[in-house]
């Protein structure tokens, strides 16, 4: 699709102040950041408008070249509302038909593949993840104990894939590796600082119905039935937190907790001692840019690397539904804290893992909140 002859409306001035970081991390004038990341919003809601609509045949979509372009895939035939919404962008999108999976079969698929190695009790740590590209699923796992060449292929034999279903274009590998590199990042708004058994940060205030929270990841709730919640300007005060629920699995690594004695607003930190409300919330998309704010450093922007990650650290469940960023700009007891664009939450860092010889940050997508802890991000 050729690009639209209008662009889209301007950045919001959240956006503008995203966009001055991701100018600063990435060596580029504003003007150019504005230009190559400026319309990103706007490509986000055709896909977002798509994904909902289309469940059953979306397939992924990206931003490429720097901000220069996008594709959108389906299942099978293009619907005729993706190209019309295509032709609404400033810059070129390819639309691609017949990729014979949609994104949720591929995430189906790369969860019950996952979860048959992870939970094989000769196996320590693993992770894996899918190619919204091609369909291809990889899983590398790492034996509990040291094997042999011949223990290490019976151990092998018995965690390849069952045939995938006729006529799917989905694959499956599985391997072996001395060790799985990476882990979890432990040492009331957003953004919050959460001091307990080891140290982590809050993401976004939470909602069930009138019942309010504040969510962060699920390992931070390891050992931790309650916390301890500080503002940034505490000044020594804070409020006891619960446990409310928490979901590690399927949709990631996530828990949530009470309000204690302060009230829950749906705004979040997301830079030091500087608030914003929370419009929406979103699925995220590959090559698109986002930012983070942890307690250890701060606030920094990065970008979408791959969706549908999966990772079984030691002594905790297997996490899946995650996404990876294309680096590892967080340290420990940034853990749980929130990942967004705007006024529009993304996600809770969760980790980090190897991928493509770099380790990489891991978070998980806020808006399977619901499906997974029956809570969603409380919204301005």
């Amino acid at each position: 699709m050729q690009p639209a002859k209008t662009r889209p409306a301007k950045p919001s001035p959240a956006e503008l102040e995203d966009l001055r970081l991701v100018a600063q991390s990435d060596g580029i004038s504003f003007k150019e950041a504005v230009r190559r990341w400026g319309w990103q919003n706007a490509f986000l809601e055709v896909a977002d408008k798509l994904q909902a609509k289309h469940p059953g045949i979306y397939s992924g979509s990206e931003i490429t070249g720097e901000g220069s372009g996008a594709w959108i895939g389906f299942k099978g035939a293009i619907p005729a509302e993706a190209v019309t919404l295509a032709r609404t962008l400033p810059v070129p999108v390819k639309l691609i038909g017949n990729k014979g999976f949609s994104e949720k079969e591929l995430k189906d698929a790369t969860f019950d593949n996952f979860s048959r190695v992870a939970d094989n009790a000769d196996v320590d740590t693993a992770e894996g993840g899918y190619e919204i590209t091609s369909g291809a699923i990889n899983i590398v796992a790492s034996p509990r104990a040291r094997l042999d060449k011949a223990g290490r292929q019976r151990l092998l034999s018995r965690l390849q894939p069952v045939r995938s279903r006729a006529g799917s274009t989905i694959t499956v590998s599985v391997s072996l590796a001395r060790e799985v590199e990476g882990g979890p990042k432990v040492n009331m708004h957003g953004g919050g600082f959460l001091n307990g058994y080891g140290y982590c940060t809050a993401g976004f205030t939470v909602r069930r119905g009138k019942t309010r929270g504040i969510a962060t990841a699920h390992h931070c709730s390891s050992g931790n039935p309650r916390f301890q919640y500080y503002n940034h300007d505490h000044r020594g005060r804070y409020t006891n937190i619960s446990l409310r629920g928490s979901h590690g699995g399927r949709y990631g690594d996530m828990a949530w907790y009470s309000t204690g004695s302060y009230k829950a607003v749906p705004w979040f930190y997301y830079t030091a001692y500087k608030t914003r409300k929370v419009n929406l919330y979103r699925w995220p998309q590959a090559g698109q840019k986002i930012c983070n704010y942890g307690r250890t450093t701060g606030a920094k922007c990065t970008k979408v690397y791959k969706n549908g990650q999966c990772v079984k650290w030691s002594g905790l469940p297997k996490y899946c539904g995650l996404t990876a960023v294309t680096n590892e700009p967080t340290k420990p007891g940034d853990s749980g804290g929130p990942w967004y664009w705007g006024n529009d939450a993304y996600g809770l860092l969760s980790g980090s893992k190897r991928i493509m010889f770099k380790t990489r940050d891991l978070f998980t997508p806020v808006a399977g909140m619901y499906e997974a802890m029956g809570v969603s991000v409380a919204l301005s």
